[in-house]
């Protein structure tokens, strides 16, 4: 009963521990790709991101990719899921590429 009481506690414990910390090259793709995405968004201020901490990484040229699920409204007020994939720069301040498409 003490292993199962203590296995509980191990597994509480590690509930909302954060990912290792994000390097200052991952933050500036991802403010990149997040600024382009709610520069272009119909009503900026709809733009809801799914998932505040996405995945980066380096493609062959040492460019940055970066993969960001949002949703934002459209010129109907309706809202849309849709995932933005950027290219990014190596030092992660300049939009080399961006391809959106909407999700269901």
């Amino acid at each position: 009963m003490k292993k199962i009481m203590f296995l509980i506690a191990v597994a509480v414990a590690g509930c909302g521990k954060t990912s290792a910390p994000v390097s200052p090259l991952d933050a500036a793709a991802r403010r990149t790709c997040m600024d382009t995405i709610e520069s272009r968004a119909v009503n900026s201020k709809s733009v809801d991101y799914t998932n505040e901490d996405p995945a980066v990484a380096k493609d062959a040229k040492g460019q940055l990719d970066v993969s960001i699920a949002f949703s934002a409204k459209n010129e109907m007020g309706m809202a849309s899921r849709m995932v933005a994939k950027c290219i990014v720069s190596p030092d992660g301040k300049t939009l080399v590429d961006i391809a959106v498409k909407e999700t269901r």
